[in-house]
């Protein structure tokens, strides 16, 4: 028995170390996030954390994950002034997804492609707030995940979906390889038709909905976010996630537009102006129209990390299933 089947099997020991990595990936995505997106701050620079209002460089122990901020009640040490929940919200959220992660298939196949999941978890965590505050994909994190992709492909090939059944990964074949060549040569191959397809695909849509619509619909961040979904996921993968951030966009975009004419017309209502119906439901529909499509993505990006066979069933058997059922 090594090394990785005894951490596991002790349970506690090993989900208490999921949740301890987890609350630290969650402290570093609160500084990422807050930093990314600002022009005079980098992620290496300043080295130490520090207080968004006072500027004061924070104690170590004020960034123990999970009790540095209950302890400090949310505020900082120096001036008092109030940090949010949002740091242990991220903090939290991590630790769930890491956790459940360990007891993934990543888990199972070993702690080389466990570290890469973490990784890439923390990745879509940051990407997916920061497109949500900021409607920003950051390159670092969609131009330097096709790179990342890339070398998974060849560090841990399991990441391919489809990759391991009877039957090769989307598209593959069209290469002239087969079942008999190595997971590595497979799943690189892969991983690069994955990325290619990926970025004409949602180019394509963009540069078609621009014509159409004569303005933008999809941002370029989508376009190099997918490619690297393509890149780490395969082509099958890509499609997945495009799927259902397309699904999940949709009902995001309706509800955010509800939300917009309940509040014009709420404001419209206490000024005694709120008859005009019609003009306060087109106002609603644009302004709630522009959502980003980056955290619908995400979600299915995870959704493909997660749930791999669950995803492919649903859009292969009982979708259709459903649509038949409802025309007949």
């Amino acid at each position: 028995m090594d090394w990785w089947s005894v951490l596991r099997g002790a349970e506690l020991l090993y989900g208490g170390l999921l949740l301890l990595l987890g609350g630290i990936a969650g402290s570093f995505a609160s500084a990422a996030i807050y930093r990314i997106p600002a022009e005079d701050l980098s992620l290496i620079r300043p080295a130490r954390s520090f207080c968004p209002s006072c500027k004061h460089t924070l104690s170590w122990f004020d960034n123990i994950p999970f009790f540095g901020w209950i302890l400090l009640r949310g505020r900082c040490r120096y001036c008092g002034v109030t940090f949010g929940a949002a740091y242990l919200i991220h903090e939290i959220g991590l630790a769930v997804l890491f956790y459940h992660a360990g007891y993934s298939w990543a888990g199972e196949q070993g702690p080389l492609a466990l570290g890469l999941f973490l990784i890439t978890l923390t990745a879509l965590w940051i990407a997916a707030t920061i497109d949500f505050k900021h409607f920003i994909l950051p390159d670092g994190i969609t131009l330097g995940g096709i790179v990342f992709g890339l070398a998974v492909a060849f560090l841990e090939p399991s990441f391919q979906m489809g990759l391991g059944t009877s039957e090769l990964p989307w598209g593959v074949s069209w290469l002239g390889l087969t079942l008999e060549n190595t997971p590595q040569k497979v799943a690189f191959a892969s991983s690069f038709l994955g990325a290619g397809i990926s970025f004409l695909l949602l180019f394509g849509i963009r540069t078609l909905f621009r014509y159409i619509l004569g303005q933008e619909a999809l941002g370029l961040g989508d376009v190099k976010y997918l490619t690297a979904v393509g890149a780490l996921l395969g082509l099958e993968g890509a499609i997945w996630t495009f799927f259902v951030g397309v699904l999940v966009g949709a009902i995001f975009g309706l509800l955010n537009i509800i939300r917009m004419i309940c509040l014009i017309a709420s404001r419209r209502r206490r000024r005694n102006r709120w008859a005009n119906w019609r003009l306060t439901v087109f106002r609603g529909w644009w302004l709630g129209r522009v959502i980003p499509f980056g955290p619908p993505l995400i979600l299915g990006t995870g959704l493909v990390l997660f749930a791999q066979d669950s995803l492919r069933t649903f859009f292969l058997q009982t979708w259709p299933r459903l649509i038949q059922d409802f025309l007949t």
